[in-house]
């Protein structure tokens, strides 16, 4: 299973190779990390004992160091297809001004991750549906190759596995289930047709619903016939997560819907102390404890913002001597305007830093948001 989905939980940034809480970066293609996560392994083994049975029928004469190797290169071929999928998926939203979190395998196939929703209903057709076409464009070239190859030789079964793996790949995601590509797709014919992406992804995720709990119950029917055999669990596996995927895709939309109304003025909550740029650090950390913030504004009229890993990371020898304003941030990726919708501030916070907003009114701090705020809002009177 692959899909492309936004994402709110944390902020892009630059990764090394190595372990993140979401996983082992392995790479990164035009900025965009290629993760896996530690449940990859889970499905990498059992793509690989799928291969190697069929493989054992249909290459049982060439002994088991070619049934295996050719196992192994089957599962490899079969991820990386799954990668390029996403990479489809990735590089059409770069290309379309969306900034992309990363690509993370694991074990129900591959996510692609982004900081905002599409602009338009185009666009989220084209981002969405190119997956599925990457799919079916290597399921014909792996049949091509299929037929170039003798019969008889290990890479004839590859080939031919792996071009209808990818068919298959293709068909499954087209299956208007939300997340999955195909109700991602369902919900931007919807959104070109009312206008309106929040209905139109409560009405796809409701869809998704409906096929989720479809294929949990045809897992569980296949799961009683088999008396204790382990057919259908898979089913029910998938169709319990993508159950979840679409309830949660509801309850975002429910919620943009209601920020849609909202302007970052009215949901705002009081601002910490705004600290004075001159200000010393060995003063101003006396100010920082006085009320626990991840954020300070620095200056009114704004100069930047603050904050306390800002102030550890000087050597407090030269707290004495350094100066707020030195190590302030540019206040462009930390601030929003008040009169901004809540739907802006929504995508915004996920790019800022320590997911905080410093809201403005001109070059004025008067509030500050938090993701809390942002997740529950409530219209306060000014």
């Amino acid at each position: 299973m692959a899909s492309s989905m936004s994402a709110t939980d944390s902020p892009p940034r630059p990764e090394r190779v190595g372990r993140s809480r979401r996983g082992w970066t392995l790479f990164s293609l035009r900025g965009v990390p290629v993760r896996i996560d530690a449940s990859w392994f889970v499905i990498a083994a059992i793509v690989t004992y799928i291969f190697y049975a069929r493989m054992s029928v249909t290459l049982g004469a060439s002994g088991p160091g070619i049934i295996l190797g050719s196992a192994l290169v089957a599962a490899l071929l079969f991820f990386a297809s799954l990668l390029a999928h996403e990479l489809g998926h990735a590089f059409t939203s770069l290309d379309r001004g969306l900034p992309v979190l990363g690509i993370t395998l694991f074990l129900m196939g591959g996510v692609t991750e982004s900081t905002r929703e599409a602009k338009t209903a185009k666009d989220e057709f084209v981002i969405v549906g190119i997956g599925p076409f990457i799919s079916l464009v290597l399921a014909g070239a792996f049949a091509l190759a299929h037929a170039g190859v003798q019969p008889t030789q290990p890479f004839a079964a590859i080939f031919g596995y792996l071009a209808w793996t990818n068919l298959l790949l293709a068909i499954f995601n087209l299956v208007p289930g939300y997340p999955l590509d195909g109700g991602r797709l369902l919900r931007a014919i919807l959104w070109g047709a009312t206008g309106n992406p929040h209905r139109s992804t409560r009405w796809a995720a409701r869809v998704g619903q409906v096929f989720a709990g479809a294929l949990i119950a045809f897992g569980a029917w296949v799961l009683f016939r088999t008396q204790g055999g382990f057919s259908g669990l898979w089913e029910i596996v998938i169709g319990i997560f993508l159950f979840r995927g679409a309830a949660e895709a509801h309850a975002r939309a429910r919620l943009q819907e209601r920020l849609a109304t909202l302007t970052a003025a009215e949901v705002m909550g009081s601002m910490p102390p705004i600290l004075d740029p001159q200000l010393l650090l060995h003063h101003a950390i006396l100010e920082l404890e006085t009320r626990p913030s991840l954020v300070w504004a620095v200056g009114d009229p704004l100069v930047g913002t603050v904050s306390l890993p800002d102030v550890d990371a000087v050597p407090r020898r030269l707290w004495a001597t350094t100066a707020l304003a030195q190590i302030t941030h540019d206040p462009s990726r930390s601030t929003i305007a008040a009169k901004e919708s809540m739907t802006e501030v929504l995508a915004r916070i996920v790019e800022a830093p320590r997911q905080q907003l410093v809201v403005v009114d001109g070059d004025r701090p008067v509030g500050l948001l938090t993701p809390s705020l942002v997740t529950e809002p409530t219209r306060r009177d000014r």
